[in-house]
């Protein structure tokens, strides 16, 4: 097994050139500080506290400050504040925030205001150290003179413990009460047996005791000014603290969503211990200072910290650890990332630097084989030696002296930028002038058809296929040549800066600007911003053991889920940014490597980070929405004065209802996400107004004017950075009132007013109708028979009127009959016959007038079928070879415009008859009737016959038609116009006016 120490030793024996020193240097968590630059209103931060809105509340001496992971909204002696000398910050199961001060004794802040609790309700003491809750939700308070707790009306002394000045005070699940003094240790209550733990009985390292907290397995940490205690089954024990640290200071605990217990120190930073061994951090870890006054942690996995006069610090995002600064070399560009065959990792950067990566720090190599300044661009492990990739040629590390492969054992170009074992068990390098192979000591170049190509990758895939990634495409090496796989020609991609292959054999390319390659089953697929890609400039990708896919471009690291891209093209990823912990900006080129443990690493243009995949947490944590206010008119409002009542929690009003002059309103929003705030957008709507969401927005304010009367909802959703929206939508629902005018009991009066007027008129119209209406029946009644006697006789007329022009049209007919029989000439039969339909047409309304009661008005329907029937038998047309459709609504005309109809439809259908069927075919007519309004129609008569003629449109200009002047004739007599068409036949369309 190679080892890179006896190497090193080796070098130093025979050529004095490499000296091994091993420092060891502190791992940079993420720690971001807010100061008095971005708005904190002091620089000393005595207490935090989260409450259930996802705010943090701080207290300094300026002020109660209220942060929601961006700004800080503060409250002071203006605000009814009692005292800026806050000592300690509580938030109890009613989501009340409690507030204790040094010299003006307790607040409660509910939203709006202050309540102040004093010696008028029992409570004697100035100074407030400390507040808790027990199961029962009573609120214990631990003072300058004693240890209180509050009732429904007043504060009372609990006489069970001495009055002495008490620091902190709290309550453990199993219901213990836990008090520490400021000279006699701590006092245990449990079951009113109580127990004093001090340094003189028990082993406590001061009688000063600073804080308390209880873990989950009910272990009692007890800080003091000299040190940690831990008391478990009543035994108290002293931890070994790392390094100096048994006797510091200790100000605050805190315990955080991976159950580790941080313990803030006074003047030496932090500790974090994990069950098993402590954490040290400092400045050099991240810290702006090391002087540690309070600690929380939020429901994110973030934890807040406290400082004297340096403000206030989040340690976030503990599943990234980077190694950016080794003294002498601050923030390397870490461009090669391996691992022996120890499992050892290694590293090196763009100078040329080497380093080893042990369980204390990087240990950087004093000196290399390589010139200072050439950059170290990959490194593989071959049994017991390392072949590394730089700009200065190939180097061997191993048992005997350093060896370097350049252009006089036939390297092309200087820069080797990856090596892979072939499957003939050869070393073959992707360098800038091409791929070159080693063999017997020397290097040979590995030809490409097409002239010389830059490999930028190279990758034995587990089929033993040796891949290359250059700029020109992708690449296999067969039979000791490049050649293109077939499956990839039509794909044109160029610079291939990486390949990788997840566990099911699916091989991916990072095509720089190009996007993602997938290579399953020999089928591409290539994925770009259209497919949902966030960025298309790859330049590496890495398959990990968790089946998932690194992928890092120029701005930005992702982890994709590969069975969700495999199974169904989509892309659900994890984006790692610098706000959500990724500080190294851009990974270098091929600058991935996942070790045994399932860690990955990553080198970077800043240093090396370290991924602790344990630790990222699995679970979507979605922003925590509060709507902050809601304005008229844009304008702040106080609701108050208004006459609404506002709500405890939201500080919003109550039962919102308002008149129809106050319709413009606003509504003020944010979702709280303290991991990473600058990225929350939101989408929200008005039900009521608009049911649609709105677009994705980064505003957190919205406005909605002029809205009309009724019942409003506003939803709200927000979205984190890593894609997890609100599962339900944060809700207000308000009204506007109608006017008086449009309100249904105005409405109902008015028509009740309106009924007993018109009761009231009608009865007296009553009176006057009843006398009038017994003389009106007799006169009635006489008329009436008088008239239907009449209008008896009018139609006995009438009909004998109608029967009689019938008799003479038939006569006309049969005349025009006789007279056909003796013309010989074709086209003069044709006109002969064209005047009996017309006649007949005629005939055949007067026909119907006297059979009919109805005397003044024709049905349509019936009256157009009598005309086709009798056209149908006068040419000898069957109507099983031309099928009639009709299609009109009853519809009654008077007897003129029923003439005119009737001619009309007559001229119309007998051109079809004669010329839409020439030889005979089948076809079918069609006449439709459709009304439009009261007056309003449209008639159309088609077929799908041959067509109008050629000459049809000329002869309708010139005239030469009788029947096109007679039915354009006809047309105008009812106000309309018809227009022909040639559609898959003959289509006739009338639109006329028939009078109301």
């Amino acid at each position: 097994m190679w080892r890179l120490t006896m190497y090193l030793s080796r070098i130093i024996l025979i050529l004095c050139l490499l000296l091994a020193t091993a420092i060891a240097y502190a791992q940079q968590y993420n720690i971001r500080s807010w100061t008095l630059e971005q708005g904190l209103p002091q620089s000393q931060v005595m207490a935090i506290q989260q409450d259930h809105n996802g705010f943090l509340w701080l207290a300094t001496r300026a002020g109660l400050s209220r942060f929601n992971g961006i700004n800080f909204h503060t409250y002071t002696k203006d605000d009814g504040l009692s005292s800026h000398n806050i000592a300690t910050l509580y938030v109890d199961s009613r989501h009340r925030l409690w507030i204790g001060t040094t010299d003006a004794g307790l607040q409660l802040f509910d939203r709006s205001s202050f309540k102040q609790y004093g010696p008028d309700q029992g409570l004697d003491a100035q100074s407030i150290a400390g507040i808790s809750e027990d199961k029962d939700g009573k609120v214990w308070l631990a003072t300058g003179n004693g240890v209180y707790y509050l009732t429904d009306t007043s504060v009372e002394k609990y006489g069970a413990l001495p009055d002495i000045s008490y620091t902190t005070i709290i309550h453990t699940p199993s219901g213990d009460l836990w008090a520490g003094t400021q000279d006699s240790g701590a006092y245990n209550v449990s079951e009113s047996e109580i127990f004093r733990y001090s340094s003189t009985n028990s082993g406590l390292p001061h009688d000063h005791v600073t804080a308390i907290t209880c873990d989950k397995s009910g272990t009692v940490w007890v800080g003091t000014a000299a040190g940690l205690a831990k008391i478990s089954g009543g035994a108290l024990s002293l931890p070994q603290l790392p390094g100096q640290l048994g006797n510091s200071h200790i100000t605050s605990f805190t315990h955080d969503s991976y159950d580790n217990l941080w313990i803030g120190l006074q003047r030496n930073g932090l500790l974090k211990y994990d069950g098993s061994s402590f954490t040290y951090i400092t400045r050099r870890s991240g810290l702006r200072t090391s002087r540690i006054t309070a600690l929380a942690a939020d429901t994110e996995g973030n934890v807040w910290i406290g400082t004297n006069g340096y403000g206030l610090q989040q340690y976030r995002a503990p599943w990234f650890v980077h190694y950016f600064d080794f003294g002498a070399i601050s923030e390397p560009r870490v461009t090669a990332v391996g691992r022996d065959g120890n499992g050892t990792v290694w590293f090196g950067t763009d100078e040329g630097e080497l380093a080893r990566m042990l369980p204390q720090g990087p240990e950087w190599q004093a000196s290399t084989p390589w010139p200072r300044g050439a950059t170290i661009y990959s490194f593989l492990p071959v049994a017991e030696e390392m072949w590394v990739s730089t700009s200065n040629g190939i180097w061997r590390l191993g048992s005997g002296a350093p060896r370097r492969y350049a252009a006089e054992q036939g390297l092309p170009a200087p820069d080797v930028f990856q090596a892979a074992t072939g499957p003939d068990g050869k070393l073959y390098f992707a360098t800038a002038g091409g791929v070159v192979t080693l063999a017997q000591d020397s290097l040979r170049l590995i030809p490409y058809a097409d002239g010389s190509i830059k490999a930028n990758t190279i990758f034995r895939d587990s089929k033993g296929r040796l891949w290359v990634g250059a700029d020109q495409g992708a690449f296999l090496v067969e039979q000791g040549r490049l050649v293109q796989p077939q499956e990839l020609k039509g794909l044109h991609l160029t610079e291939i800066r990486s390949i990788t292959e997840d566990e099911t054999g699916v091989l991916y390319f990072a095509a720089f600007n190009s996007g993602l390659l997938l290579l399953q089953n020999n089928k591409p697929t290539l994925y770009t911003s259209s497919e949902g890609f966030p960025n298309e400039a790859i330049k590496s990708v890495y398959a990990d053991e968790k089946d998932n896919l690194w992928v890092a471009t120029n701005r930005e690291l992702l982890k994709v889920q590969l069975p969700l891209l495999r199974q169904q093209g989509k892309f659900a990823y994890r984006l790692y940014t610098s706000p959500s912990g990724f500080r190294g900006q851009e990974v270098c080129d091929n600058a991935m490597l996942q070790t045994a443990d399932g860690h990955m690493w990553f080198g970077t243009t800043k240093g090396l980070t370290h991924y602790l995949p344990h630790l990222d947490r699995q679970q979507p944590l979605y922003p925590q929405l509060v709507l902050t206010n809601v304005l008229l008119h844009s304008n702040p409002t106080d609701w108050q004065a208004l006459g609404y009542s506002l709500d405890s929690i939201t500080g919003l009003p109550q039962d919102l209802r308002l008149p129809h002059t106050q319709n413009h309103l606003s509504f003020n929003f944010h979702g709280i996400s303290l991991s990473d705030p600058e990225q929350v957008v939101y989408k929200y709507r008005l039900k009521g107004y608009d049911d649609t969401w709105s677009q994705v927005t980064e505003r957190s304010f919205t406005t909605y004017a002029n809205l009309a009367p009724g019942e409003y909802t506003f939803e709200l959703l927000a979205r984190n950075t890593d894609g997890d929206w609100t599962p339900e939508p944060l809700t207000y629902s308000f009204s506007i009132v109608p006017p008086i005018w449009r309100r249904e009991w105005f409405v109902g009066v008015l028509l009740l007013v309106f009924a007993g007027a018109v009761l009231s008129v009608v009865r007296l119209r009553e009176r006057s109708l009843v006398k009038m209406n017994s003389l009106l029946e007799m006169k009635v009644d006489h008329r009436t028979r008088l008239l239907e006697r009449q209008n008896r006789e009018k139609e006995i007329l009438l009909q004998e009127i109608h029967h009689r022009v019938k008799n003479n049209l038939q006569i006309v007919i049969s005349m025009l009959n006789l007279q056909a029989r003796h013309v010989q000439d074709p086209e003069a039969k044709d006109v002969m016959q064209a005047l009996r339909s017309r006649v007949r047409s005629m005939s055949l309304l007067h026909e119907r007038l006297y059979r009919h009661d109805d005397l003044e008005q024709i049905s349509l329907e019936e009256y157009f079928l009598e005309i086709c029937e009798s056209l149908y038998a006068s040419y000898g047309v069957s109507m099983d070879r031309v099928e009639l459709e009709l299609d009109i609504p009853y519809t009654k005309v008077d007897l003129d415009a029923a003439i005119t109809l009737g001619l009309i439809v007559n001229e119309l259908v007998s051109n079809t008859l004669k010329y839409a069927f020439p030889r005979g075919e089948n076809g079918v007519l069609r006449i439709e009737l459709i009304r439009h309004d009261e007056v309003q129609y449209t008639l159309t008569i088609s077929d799908n016959g041959r067509g109008l003629p050629e000459d049809f449109f000329e002869k309708q200009q010139t005239g030469q038609s009788f029947g096109l002047k007679l039915v354009q004739s006809l047309s105008r007599k009812l106000d309309g116009n018809i227009s022909f068409y040639n559609n898959h036949g003959t289509k006739s369309i009338f639109y006329f006016v028939l009078p109301s």
